[in-house]
């Protein structure tokens, strides 16, 4: 199970040894932040670039605007101040459009084409957009002509002009706007990098870095994680899978016992068979004694070794303790309560009373031997609890089985008169190895017998305490009806 690529330790998450590098999910959390944080500059950058060129191209009609006023109060203005006033607008030439003309106020070279169009007046965000990605991709030299509002009544300033200068002052905007979007994402990312290694990922590695240690030895309750105490979700992530973690440890470390019980059992099963058998060998002398009592006593005891005998070679043919289909039968309840009585009280001399109230009439369809060993087990539980803690004050030490036919099926009770089973056990009444109480017990006997009457199809169940009354358990097994119709209940699990 141990597996020195998993020795890792929990509180100290790394990579396992021998596996090359990975991406990561701190360097994938930084790839998505950088990623987002330029999808917003994108996102940022689309309408600004636009609203760059409008604002490039307003301060160009501003300046048309002004040069217009002067070129209107002075229209023999000598030709070098004509140039200076283009120079200042950056323009080639000045257009004014009145109502019912169209002046040309200034102008250098006239240009050969015009390129492009915008009219500033009508123009959306759309067709902003649409101008400024046109102009940064546009080819050296190319003429755009712009439209504005016009001064003095006039219908708009149309000038012209080489889009170049236009196009580099976008170029050198979005090389900016690209360097601080770098700069804010780098910043960015690293300050959330930083905190979510600190708050998630670093937990998550430890959750991971626990998993891969406990599975390499999840018998090994030393690798169970220690919860750190955080109250968030992954700190309840802590809490579940140290749960997780101690339970399974814990039915690791038992089902490692019960495997190694049952080897034992085995190993007992063998030597215990032959001892048997020799005890059965003397017993068949008991009845040649003239002894009344012993030629009594030595067919129960012939039995009782048999049943022994059988139970052993049982836990060795399977190598557990697997019981048999019961081999259903009618026969009278009440003979095999005399015969568990018998067994546990030859003399019937003992402190504890054991009052077989069960009807003569009532038949049961079910295996003998089973329900013997079913009865048995009730009985001498409720006898040992009350040998050892006694009964409950003023009342007798006694043990009652009582039975009551109803519907089909047959209601059995073993009731004694002792201080009842305390709740802490009743949880895992009849699971292996938790419901005894009482030290040297082993906790099967309850399990068994649960065992035994599910496979009849039967009930088991430990009745609610009432005042002045002990442990009470109820079992149901199909009964024989008069003219030999049987019913078998449906297999339930116990309460």
């Amino acid at each position: 199970m141990r597996d020195e690529r998993h020795s890792l330790n929990p509180d100290r998450p790394d990579v396992a040894p021998g596996r090359g590098p990975r991406f990561g999910l701190a360097a994938r959390v930084l790839l998505l932040i950088v990623s987002f944080v330029m999808l917003a500059e994108i996102a940022i950058y689309v309408p600004s670039i636009a609203n760059f060129r409008e604002n490039w191209l307003r301060d160009r009609l501003s300046a048309a605007y002004t040069a217009v006023l002067v070129l209107e109060t002075s229209p023999q203005m000598p030709e070098k101040l004509v140039n200076d006033v283009l120079a200042s607008v950056r323009a080639d030439t000045i257009a004014l459009k009145m109502q019912d003309s169209r002046r040309l106020l200034a102008s250098s070279d006239m240009p050969p084409r015009i390129d492009e169009r915008y009219d500033l007046r009508t123009a959306g965000p759309w067709d902003a957009i649409r101008a400024a990605f046109r102009a940064l991709v546009a080819s050296d030299g190319e003429i755009l002509s712009v439209l504005g509002p016009a001064p003095m009544g006039g219908e708009y300033i149309e000038i012209t002009m080489n889009e170049t200068p236009l196009r580099e002052a976008m170029w050198t905007y979005s090389a900016n706007i690209l360097l601080l979007s770098l700069v804010i994402s780098i910043v960015v990312a690293s300050l959330a990098a930083v905190s979510i290694n600190q708050l998630v990922l670093w937990p998550v590695r430890r959750l991971t870095s626990s998993i891969i240690s406990f599975e390499a030895a999840p018998e090994d309750a030393s690798r169970v994680i220690r919860p750190s105490g955080m109250t968030h979700e992954l700190g309840r992530a802590e809490e579940a899978l140290a749960d997780m973690q101690r339970t399974l440890a814990g039915e690791l470390a038992e089902k490692k016992h019960l495997a190694a019980l049952g080897l034992a059992v085995a190993k007992v099963s063998h030597d215990l068979r032959n001892m048997l058998a020799s005890a059965q060998l003397l017993s068949d002398r008991l009845s040649t004694l003239s002894d009344p009592l012993a030629r009594r006593l030595a067919p129960k005891l012939v039995s009782t070794l048999d049943r022994a005998i059988a139970f052993c070679q049982s836990t060795l043919t399977y190598g557990r303790a697997v019981e048999r289909p019961p081999e259903l039968a009618p026969f009278v309840l009440r003979n095999v309560v005399a015969e568990a009585a018998e067994l546990l009280d030859p003399e019937g001399s003992g402190r504890t009373v054991l009052r077989n109230e069960v009807p003569s009439d009532i038949e049961v369809l079910a295996d003998s031997e089973q329900v013997f060993r079913i009865l048995l087990n009730l009985i001498r539980n409720a006898f040992e609890a009350l040998e050892t803690v006694g009964p409950q004050p003023g009342k007798p030490a006694e043990v009652t089985i009582s039975a009551a036919s109803r519907n089909g099926l047959v209601a059995v009770e073993v009731s004694d008169t002792g201080p009842g089973i305390p709740e802490r056990a009743q949880a895992g009444l009849f699971e292996p190895f938790k419901a005894s109480s009482r030290p040297g017990g082993t906790g099967l006997g309850l399990a068994i017998a649960a065992d035994l009457v599910r496979a009849h199809g039967g009930t088991i169940a430990l009745l609610p305490h009432q005042e002045g009354q002990g442990a009470t358990f109820r079992l149901t097994l199909p009964a024989v009806g008069p003219t030999g119709e049987t019913r078998r209940p449906q297999a339930s699990t116990p309460t």
